[in-house]
């Protein structure tokens, strides 16, 4: 039975009033993850799920603080739900909301506001707060597990929280606690879930996964590999991809199960860089120097062949010099690294870095970003110039009308221009490649592995 039919049978029956709702993320996977669980913890409520074109009784916006940016599109998104719909009433949860609870508050429109610790109890926060949208007893037979991720065929699963590591930049130990960890036996019983509900890829992500460990139950497991082996035990699951990840995590018991796998721990890894000098890792307070870092990328490249590394770089950290600028590119362009994700150094209230003050100046910042950005572009192109006669596995996204390509998502994390029409989205199809484009490959296809067809319009 389609799931939007089963919904609309369970809400009449529990004679409640069906209402609609928006949900916008801003920010990491984490983020992600707990959007799809908040709304998952509503659907006893009544509330359908729908696009962001079409108008909502209630928005739920999941936001980031990481940057003066992220809070800036936080704020544009919050006016823009809204003055489209006056009639909604608009919650605002996560990171910015920790940061800066009372501006949050104070934006027109915002009716609620949810800290971090409060969005795993929503279902009972929101009927206190906004009652008239909560007009009735919510079903007890409708499951909150996350089954699905609206309109996208690969999932994210939160497998930890908070970071201990303190870096002289970052607010997210501030708005997000000390690292703690889901027990091991839930994560394998929600992997089986969304492999029941046909969800090829799991994404585990968290702030720190690299740090995971679970002393609890019968699972007791005592680092990341350990639960990647479970995982590999336990579950059906095609393919497994790790998030962010921090270079000093990752040792040799990882790497053995990354490399015995057979094909089911996906050839991606992203190993946050920041910069690649010393002096400003020092300042930085990340707990490795460059030697480190390149030791660590070159031990994943000769794991498994074909493996795509990506790499978070910050520019103009306050301190950073020409020099300094150099040693970054250069590690960026040494071959070991495939993309980048470049971020402008922003002040953030009450971290160490705010009060250094020999700041980088904007016009400085914005040259080197324009030229990391331009190394990025490069380096990705001569990945996916490596990937022509390899055979890669690829998740189509969903193709929305006949004049409109199908695309998806490698295990190796590059985008690829599927052949022809895919009518299931939720294949795996096996396409060798045969052309190199400036942020895409495309090829022929070799087989179609069909899984039950479902309703969706992205990865």
């Amino acid at each position: 039975m389609d799931f939007s039919l089963s919904l609309f049978i369970l809400i009449a029956m529990a004679g409640l009033v069906q209402k609609k709702l928006v949900c916008q993320t801003f920010g990491c996977r984490l983020n992600q993850y707990e959007t799809e669980k908040m709304a998952a913890e509503l659907r006893p409520f009544g509330f359908e799920r729908v696009g962001d074109n079409e108008s909502a009784d209630l928005y739920l916006i999941n936001t980031c603080t990481v940057t003066h940016r992220a809070d800036r599109d936080c704020k544009a998104y919050i006016r823009k739900a809204a003055q489209k719909n006056p009639n909604a009433r608009i919650v605002v949860a996560g990171c910015y909301v920790d940061y800066d609870p009372a501006n949050v508050q104070s934006i027109e429109g915002v009716d609620a506001i949810l800290l971090n610790v409060e969005k795993e109890a929503i279902s009972k926060i929101l009927p206190k707060r906004l009652p008239d949208l909560f007009d009735g007893e919510p079903d007890k037979n409708c499951s909150t597990m996350v089954t699905d991720f609206f309109e996208r065929n690969r999932a994210w699963l939160k497998i930890s929280d908070g970071c201990n590591q303190w870096c002289s930049f970052c607010i997210i130990p501030r708005v997000r606690g000390r690292l703690n960890h889901r027990p091991a036996k839930e994560i394998i019983a929600e992997i089986n879930q969304l492999v029941e509900h046909n969800y090829k890829e799991v994404v585990l992500t968290g702030i720190n996964i690299g740090y995971y460990y679970d002393k609890t139950g019968r699972m007791r497991t005592k680092n990341l590999a350990e639960l990647c082996r479970l995982i590999f035990d336990n579950t059906d699951l095609h393919r497994l991809r790790l998030s962010s990840i921090e270079s000093q995590t990752i040792g040799p018991d990882l790497l053995d199960v990354y490399s015995s796998a057979n094909g089911r721990f996906c050839r991606h890894f992203h190993i946050p860089m920041q910069s690649g000098s010393s002096r400003i890792l020092e300042l930085m307070q990340r707990p490795y120097d460059r030697g480190a870092y390149i030791k660590r990328l070159k031990l994943v490249k000769e794991t498994k062949p074909n493996t795509i590394i990506g790499a978070d770089v910050i520019v103009g950290f306050p301190g950073e010099s020409e020099d300094d600028f150099a040693e970054t590119k250069s590690l960026a362009e040494s071959g070991l690294l495939d993309y980048l994700h470049v971020f402008s150094y922003s002040d953030r209230k009450g971290t160490i870095a705010d009060g250094i003050a020999e700041k980088v100046d904007s016009f400085t910042i914005r040259k080197r970003s324009a030229e990391l950005n331009e190394v990025s572009n490069r380096i990705r192109k001569l990945a996916l110039q490596r990937q022509i006669g390899q055979v890669l596995e690829v998740i189509p996204q969903h193709k929305t009308n006949e004049n409109e390509n199908c695309w998806g998502v490698a295990d190796n994390f590059l985008k690829v221009k599927l052949p022809g029409i895919v009518d299931e989205e939720s294949a795996l199809v096996n396409v060798r490649v045969r052309i190199a484009h400036e942020d895409y490959v495309e090829g022929e296809s070799v087989t179609i592995s069909v899984a039950p067809k479902r309703q969706l319009t992205g990865v």
